[in-house]
């Protein structure tokens, strides 16, 4: 039986750094448990954490920008009093101004996330797609490794929400470059080579 904080999502920071016994993440004051990652899933990260260890050691990179995977805590919607804070999630991998990092968080919306579909895609395109855009996460990609097709999700600053999403797929593209973060690319032949 539920508990009624669970049913009235009053979670926060505070409790949330207390669970120790698996993967969580507070999604408005609401205990998450993350799903399993699927092989599909576990590749794909792989792939993706190469691309940006080779972005991190460019000189754009290291002055500027702090590179992140799973299980990294990014607190969306920083509080004054910090562990009052009821949204903390665990992108797949991300990257943003190193000013954001500080000690095992990031605070506010990262610049770039990748999240990559496994078992509930549904996750990363409704309850994920909503959060990042509420906080103003300005590039966010959904990747599906089974399908070869990465999806482009740009923030629009002046409409404060995201423009119309761009597919990229192994059939018909050869790369995907970041719009926010020019100097970061990924070749989507290689990245989905295991379809081969």
């Amino acid at each position: 039986m539920r508990t009624k904080k669970q049913i009235m999502g009053t979670y926060t920071l505070e409790e949330y750094l207390s669970w120790n016994d698996a993967r969580y993440e507070l999604i408005e004051g609401v205990k998450k448990m993350m799903a399993g990652v699927s092989e599909w899933h576990t590749k794909m990260t792989l792939k993706l954490s190469r691309y940006l260890d080779i972005f991190g050691d460019t000189e754009v990179a290291e002055k500027k920008y702090f590179i992140f995977h799973a299980p990294f805590d990014v607190v969306l919607f920083p509080e004054e009093e910090f562990n009052k804070n009821r949204t903390v999630v665990q992108p797949d991998l991300g990257i943003c101004l190193k000013e954001k990092r500080k000690g095992r968080f990031v605070i506010g919306a990262p610049e770039f996330i990748i999240e990559v579909t496994s078992y509930d895609p549904a996750y990363d395109y409704k309850i994920k797609y909503d959060l990042y855009q509420k906080a103003g996460v300005l590039e966010y990609w959904i990747v599906h490794p089974r399908d070869g097709v990465v999806v482009q999700n740009i923030f629009d600053k002046t409409n404060k929400s995201y423009k119309n999403p761009i597919s990229f797929s192994i059939e018909n593209d050869k790369e995907v470059v970041s719009e926010v973060i020019p100097e970061f690319s990924i070749n989507l032949r290689e990245t989905f080579r295991f379809h081969f």
